[in-house]
């Protein structure tokens, strides 16, 4: 349910022609605390309105949840898209699928783009969500 909405709010903001650019869990909010099914995307302060530009080149996010294209300074509004995987991934096994001691070592995995399902949460989940992921 919560994702279904985190994935409404991006298709919404996507059709405005507006990339948010920080997808990240700190960046949704529980609009009613006694009801923790109706959440929000908040903090548009990296986003950027794509409308007649089909590349953005500017580097922003945070290195967790960025997609690999925006290292490469080209990228379009799918990156996030992939930051919202990050958040899945996080939201089913309470750990990011590109781990790393230093900011370098983060990115380096993310452009690997090597993650694994090999967490005990994961045992839990079916295949559907997996292949989802």
């Amino acid at each position: 349910m919560i994702m279904k909405q985190l994935l409404s709010a991006l298709v919404y903001v996507h059709s405005m022609k507006i990339s948010h650019r920080d997808i990240k869990p700190e960046n949704f909010m529980l609009a009613n605390p006694g009801d923790p099914t109706c959440v929000k995307m908040i903090d548009f302060g990296l986003s950027k309105d794509f409308s007649g530009q089909e590349q953005m080149k500017t580097m922003s996010g945070s290195p967790y949840y960025i997609a690999p294209e925006v290292f490469l300074q080209n990228y379009d509004s799918k990156i996030d898209i992939w930051s919202l995987g990050v958040v899945l991934y996080i939201m089913l096994s309470g750990k990011v699928p590109f781990p790393g001691n230093s900011e370098i070592e983060i990115i380096g995995n993310v452009i690997k783009g090597e993650f694994h399902f090999n967490h005990e949460p994961f045992q839990r989940h079916s295949a559907e969500a997996k292949e989802f992921l």
